[in-house]
């Protein structure tokens, strides 16, 4: 196992790992390995879940609050945006050479069959045929449910891929 490069009081990821392993050790046969690393995986994500809330919880109080520690700082990160009003304002022809909206704006505005039609007109049919999709739910909402079905086939979904115990 690697040495923790983490100060003495932050746990590293090492560290942590050498307290499961100890805590439940792996087995050798695949299977049972792979069906105990599966629930290692289970309780990070749900423990990543609670951490996360936690900590935006705590941020927010010590902001809230205007809370000072003489042992720490609360930094935010900043990001780079452009000023769109002060843009447009100025120097609009820059702006409109610019300017757009992110595809799920644009799906909210005018629906997925409006920008399919977009596309086709666009990049042509050929080109859009390659990438179709129908969404199951609607193609349930389009026919009664046996006729459906006919047209429903199942895929193998291999990120999702896991063990389980036999006989459930």
């Amino acid at each position: 196992m690697a040495e923790s490069s983490a100060p003495t009081d932050s746990p590293a990821p090492t560290d942590l790992e050498a307290l499961l392993l100890e805590w439940r050790p792996v087995p050798d046969e695949a299977f049972a390995a792979a069906f105990r690393y599966q629930e290692f995986l289970y309780c990070m994500k749900e423990l990543t879940t609670l951490f996360e809330e936690r900590h935006t919880e705590l941020i927010g109080m010590i902001r809230s609050e205007g809370l000072a520690s003489d042992e720490f700082v609360l930094e935010i990160p900043t990001d780079r945006v452009v000023n769109t009003s002060l843009l447009q304002d100025e120097l609009p022809d820059v702006y409109d050479e610019l300017v757009f909206i992110r595809p799920s704006d644009a799906k909210r505005f005018i629906g997925l069959a409006a920008l399919y039609d977009l596309a086709v007109e666009t990049a042509g049919r050929d080109r859009v045929a390659k990438v179709e999709r129908v969404n199951l739910l609607d193609l349930k909402k389009a026919l009664p449910a046996d006729e459906a079905a006919r047209y429903v086939k199942e895929v193998p979904h291999e990120s999702l891929a896991k063990v389980v115990r036999a006989g459930e």
